[in-house]
This record gives C-alpha cells, sequence and structure tokens, in this order.
C-alpha cells in the first residue's frame, strides 16, 4: 500500500481508499519571524548541545559569559546580534578589533572570547543552522602570555599551618588541601568525590569526572594516604556518601572552601600570588615537572585533552627553568666527570 494513501472504513464497513492532501501543513520553527534563526535561539540550542556535553557547569555558564559578552559589544556599537549574513571582516573589526582597541581586555580574555564564537558558529554551521561559518578563519591573537603564578614551597607549608586540625573543620580543610595538592584536582572535582571512589590499597582516587566527561584514575602519595585514613575515621560513618562533608554532613560548597582559603592565606602572609583553589592546582602541576615528573603523565593527572595546557604550565617559569638548566647543562655535567 502506498505511504501516501490513508485507509478508513466506511459505515458499510466497506475498505475504502482516500488520498491525503498533497500540501503539506506549516510546521512550527525554531527560526525567528523572517525565517532565520534568531541570535537567543542560537545560544539556546548551543548551551542546550553544551550542557549534554560536560558536567562542569562552569564550563556552559563561561559560555554562556562570552557569548553575552559579545552581544553586549554588537548593540554598544549599534549592530543588531544575528547568526546569519555575517563575515570574517564584520567578526575582525567589530568583534576582535573593538575588544582590543576599545575594551582594553587582557590577551587572555580576548582569545577565550574568540575562541567561544569559534566554537558557536561552528556549532551552527555542522548542526545546519547555518549555511555559512562566518568564524572558520577568524584566528586567536597571539602575543605573550600571562603568567601563571603558582606558591612558592614556603607558601605551600605556611598555607599548611593554618588549618586547626584540632578540629574537625580543620582537619578536613588540611586533609582537601593535601589532596589537592598533590593531585590537582580541581575544586569541583573534589566536592562531587565520593567516600568509595578512595582506594586507599591502591592510592588512586577512582574515576575522576571533570571538563572533559572523561573518568580517569587519579594517584596520590603514601602520605596522603595516612591523611585520608585518619580523616575517613574522624569522619565516621554518615549516610551522605560525599567525602568532604561540613560539621552538619552536608556536602561543602564550593564557596565555603574558597573563602576558608582566602582566610588562610591572609593568615599565611602570602602575597604577590592569587590564594585561590587553581593556584594549588597550578602549584602541584610546577612541582610535579620540577620534581622530574614528565608532561604526559601530567596531563592524564590533571584530565585535559591536549598539552595546550600543560605547555603552559612547563614554559612560563623563567626562574624555575634555570634551576632546570643547571641541573641538566650537558656541559656542566661534562666537566664534573672531566
Amino acid at each position: 500500500m502506498s505511504s501516501n494513501i490513508v485507509p478508513f472504513f466506511n459505515d458499510n464497513n466497506h475498505f475504502k481508499k482516500q488520498r491525503r492532501i498533497n500540501k503539506i501543513p506549516e510546521i512550527q520553527s525554531y527560526h525567528g519571524s523572517n525565517g532565520t534563526l534568531t541570535w537567543d535561539e542560537a545560544v539556546d540550542l548551543f548551551l542546550q548541545a553544551k550542557r549534554t556535553e560536560t558536567a562542569s557547569p562552569r564550563t556552559v555558564d563561561f559560555e554562556k559569559e562570552n557569548l553575552n559578552s559579545y552581544r553586549k559589544m554588537m548593540l554598544e556599537q549599534g549592530i543588531e546580534p544575528q547568526v546569519e549574513g555575517l563575515s570574517v571582516d564584520v567578526l575582525r573589526k567589530h568583534f576582535v578589533a573593538y575588544m582590543v582597541d576599545e575594551k582594553k581586555y587582557a590577551l587572555n580574555t580576548i582569545n577565550n572570547r574568540i575562541k567561544t564564537i569559534k566554537r558557536f558558529f561552528s556549532f551552527l554551521h555542522k548542526e545546519g543552522w547555518i549555511q555559512s561559518n562566518p568564524a572558520a578563519n577568524l584566528k586567536i591573537r597571539s602575543g605573550q602570555r600571562p603568567v601563571i603564578y603558582s606558591f612558592t614551597e614556603e607558601q605551600v607549608l605556611g598555607l599548611l599551618a593554618q588549618p586547626d586540625q584540632s578540629t574537625f573543620t580543620g582537619f578536613r580543610d588540611y586533609c582537601m588541601l593535601y589532596l589537592m595538592l598533590d593531585t590537582g584536582l580541581r575544586l569541583g572535582e573534589v566536592l562531587t568525590l565520593k567516600v568509595n571512589q578512595v582506594d586507599l590499597k591502591q592510592c588512586y582516587l577512582i574515576g575522576v569526572l571533570g571538563k572533559s566527561k572523561r573518568p580517569r584514575d587519579v594517584p596520590f602519595c603514601d602520605d596522603v594516604r595516612k591523611v585520608l585514613i585518619k580523616y575517613l575515621k574522624v569522619r565516621g560513618e554518615i549516610p551522605n556518601p560525599t567525602l568532604f562533608v561540613s560539621l552538619d554532613g552536608l556536602p561543602m560548597t564550593g564557596r565555603t572552601f574558597q573563602e576558608t582559603l582566602k582566610e588562610y592565606g591572609e593568615r599565611a602572609g602570602i602575597k604577590g600570588v592569587r590564594v585561590s583553589p587553581h593556584t594549588l592546582r597550578h602549584t602541584f602541576a610546577k612541582m610535579y615537572i620540577l620534581n622530574g615528573g614528565d608532561p604526559y603523565s601530567l596531563q592524564e593527572i590533571l584530565g585535559h585533552t591536549t598539552q595546550d595546557m600543560v605547555k603552559i604550565y612547563v614554559n612560563l617559569w623563567k626562574p624555575e627553568k634555570k634551576i632546570q638548566h643547571q641541573k641538566a647543562s650537558p656541559i656542566r655535567n661534562l666537566n664534573r666527570k672531566g
């Protein structure tokens, strides 16, 4: 039976055929009144897709913030943001150049905005929402990357000396600091850890889920193992499976830890570097490399999908480069053997 034939029975139960109406009825579209995708609709589609790709709300918020910034800059110039009919020249003049000349944004901020716009238009093009990708040839700006500052060994020791280990909250904070400095975990990854992810026998955190949504097993040293054993004892058996909890047995919040860490930094007299969870991550990466770790295992531990961020960690420490060169200098070592 042809697919364009709709069968039915008449009153005498005789089978008849009826052809469907040839005109296709109007189907509700995701497009604006002029038949093209509006800016807000496009952003909504992109962010929905992002939410299915990542377990990190912060990643989605990051993309949303950059797109909102783009929209605001266009409106400041009297341009209604759109997704069709754009050219790369418009993006260069009214987006990139505007950030450089008018907004005076830092290089890192500019490049983050550019990367989001490239991902945004690439998504719309690949999904068939726009005919061409205006950002395909848009390049990120080159220049001196900002130095990623990290804690010195003295500052790390000063920070670890601040929590009051005679209290539950103080020892919990100490344990979190110890773990983050030995694994480079993001704060969000630490806060979502469950007790059953801690393998004390093998010294691994099992199935840590980061931005890439690719679970990874992260090792920790025996010193951290001893601290974790003590913490689990003082934590006790509670219904909540989350590893790090409050006095009420509820999961720790990011804001609470960030504010506490900032207070510890002030008490330790740390200056010249931002006292934040991400600085702990940078510090781990720096010390890992300087203590003989290789960048490939560092990439796996940190949960990066490429070596790009690892290269930043490795390449920007000028004073440490000098120390490493002194250790590994071919001529210096030849003269020692001579």
